[in-house]
């Protein structure tokens, strides 16, 4: 199973990956997007990213049942999609709202942004550290004790990060 979930995560990712690349290549990232106000790349990344919250969320109720294989599968392949969302659009996306000064923080849409940036770094940060040492490729020493509790707080880190990118995307696109 473990073999299973690094697979499944690999190829979403790099699906993710592509779809994203394909988009800037094709010069169509700035295109309109299909939820209305935003542009294409940014409609196609918070869908997923709904995607993502509801499917983390869903792997927190398999472990509570006591399915902890599945629970694997399932975190390990959306601690890999989230990972390739933000490597392959939202970091680019951070072009945007470069900090000159301290000063460029009065504004909203900046500040929200760079919230919602430190909060998705350590999110994923804590999410690979955990999909690492569920799947055991850290090895044994290197794994925190408190690791339920480290899974609970990147749960909740998911879902601020998530309902910061639902503000971020009003500021830039309704607002």
């Amino acid at each position: 199973m473990k073999a299973l979930a690094i697979l499944t995560g690999c190829v979403l990712a790099a699906a993710i990956a592509a779809l994203a690349l394909g988009i800037f290549a094709a010069g169509k990232a700035g295109s309109p997007g299909f939820l209305g106000p935003g542009v294409l790349i940014a409609d196609i990344n918070l869908v997923l990213e709904i995607l993502l919250v509801i499917g983390l969320t869903f792997g927190f109720y398999l472990a509570r049942a006591g399915k902890i294989e599945a629970h694997r599968v399932n975190q390990t392949v959306w601690v890999m999609v989230n990972a390739a969302l933000v490597a392959f659009i939202m970091v680019s996306s951070l072009q945007d709202v470069k900090l000159a000064s301290a000063a460029d923080l009065a504004d909203t849409r900046t500040w929200v942004t760079w919230l919602h940036a430190l909060i998705g770094i350590l999110t994923v940060v804590a999410g690979l550290w955990l999909v690492l040492q569920m799947n055991d490729i850290v090895p044994k020493r290197f794994h925190l004790g408190l690791w339920k509790n480290l899974m609970r707080c990147t749960l909740a880190g998911y879902w601020a990060v998530a309902l910061l990118g639902f503000v971020t995307y009003y500021l830039w696109y309704v607002g």
